[in-house]
C-alpha cells in the first residue's frame, strides 16, 4: 500500500499508552528509509520491520512520512514567549532561538534516534519539504511575538512597517539557526539536545556584535 492511498488515521499524536509502540514504529520507520531510502520504503515494510499490523500503524500514524519524521511538530513555549517579551537585552536574536520548542528537548526522545531521524530526513528532498511545511506553520506567530520585542528597541524614525518586516527577517534566519543546530546534532557524538542549543545560543552571542561591527 502507497502512502497516497493510505487510509487516515484517527487521531493525531499517540496516546501515553501507545508511546512506545510508536516509538518502535518511528525507530523502524527511520532505519528502513536510512537502508533503503525513502521512495523504496513502505509501510508494509514498516510493520514488517516493527512487528505490528496495518492496523495498528495507521492507529499512530496517518502515512508514512509522519512515521519517519514524528508526530511530535514545533511550537512556542509559552512561558519562554514571556520571558522573551519582558526581556530588554540586547542579544535578541539569541533568545529568539529559543523560543520554539522541539521534540526531544524534554528528554522524552532518545537522541540516537533524533540523530538517525534527522539523517533519514536530510537524505529525502520530499521529507525537507515536510520538514519547511511544519515550520512555517508557527513562523507568523513567531515574527509576530519578536514584533513586541523590537517595538521597543526601534528609533523613532523607524515605522511600525519596518519594524515587521524586521520580526519577519528574524524569524525567517531562525529557520537557517534550526538548521545548524540539527546539524550539530546529526555529527556529534554524544552531545544532548539542550546542550547543543546553549552552544549555539553562546556562538550567536559572541557573533552577532561581529555581524554588527561593534
Amino acid at each position: 500500500m502507497s502512502r497516497t492511498d493510505a487510509p487516515r488515521a484517527r487521531s493525531g499524536a499517540p496516546t501515553s499508552r501507545g508511546t512506545a509502540t510508536a516509538r518502535r514504529i518511528e525507530s523502524s520507520a527511520v532505519a528502513l528509509v536510512l537502508q533503503h531510502g525513502y521512495d523504496a520504503t513502505t509501510v508494509d515494510m514498516i510493520c514488517a520491520d516493527a512487528g505490528i499490523s496495518q492496523r495498528t500503524f495507521f492507529n499512530h500514524f496517518a502515512t508514512k512520512d509522519a512515521a519517519v519524521i514524528g508526530t511530535d511538530v514545533p511550537r512556542l513555549d509559552e512561558s519562554r514567549v514571556r520571558a522573551f517579551i519582558a526581556a530588554s537585552g540586547p542579544n535578541l536574536l539569541a533568545d529568539a532561538a529559543e523560543l520554539i520548542a522541539l521534540p526531544g528537548l524534554d528528554g522524552a526522545m532518545d537522541p540516537q534516534l533524533m540523530r538517525l531521524r534527522m539523517r533519514a530526513i536530510s537524505s529525502s528532498a520530499e521529507l525537507m519539504q515536510r520538514q519547511l511545511e511544519r515550520f512555517a506553520s508557527i513562523e507568523a506567530e513567531l515574527a509576530e511575538v519578536i514584533e513586541y520585542r523590537l517595538a521597543r528597541l526601534s528609533t523613532p524614525d523607524e515605522s511600525a512597517a519596518e519594524v515587521r518586516e524586521q520580526s519577519r527577517l528574524t524569524a525567517h534566519l531562525l529557520a537557517g539557526i534550526l538548521r545548524y543546530s540539527a546539524d550539530a546534532l546529526m555529527s556529534g557524538d554524544s552531545a544532548s539536545v539542550p546542550a547543543i542549543v546553549a552552544q549555539t545560543r553562546d556562538r550567536l552571542t559572541a557573533l552577532l556584535p561581529k555581524l554588527a561591527g561593534r
